[in-house]
């Protein structure tokens, strides 16, 4: 992902979440995030858009041990993965 579309993504984000944009740290977080998800073998660009959307909103949320154990899980491809903890956060929020 070139640094170019890095940036149309913070912009995009900060469009959605205006409250963002004097958040110094995003630009960094998203960057590390970004290299994260390459290291996982990310390679969908919609993906990877999605996981930086979160990584903005809730920072560091692919370290946090349950998370980063699922995403390294063998028998799926990582975006699959994803995907699967996004249904699993989702619906927890769902039952409170």
């Amino acid at each position: 992902m070139s640094d170019n579309l890095l940036s149309e993504i913070r912009q995009t984000i900060i469009d959605i979440h205006p409250e963002l944009a004097h958040d110094a740290s995003l630009p960094d977080r998203l960057e590390r995030a970004h290299a994260h998800a390459v290291v996982l073998g990310f390679t969908d660009a919609d993906v990877i858009a999605r996981f930086l959307r979160y990584e903005a909103m809730a920072p560091n949320f692919y370290r946090q041990p349950a998370i980063d154990a699922w995403l390294r899980r063998p028998g799926q491809p990582v975006e699959q993965r994803f995907a699967d903890v996004l249904v699993r956060v989702k619906s927890g929020f769902r039952r409170e």
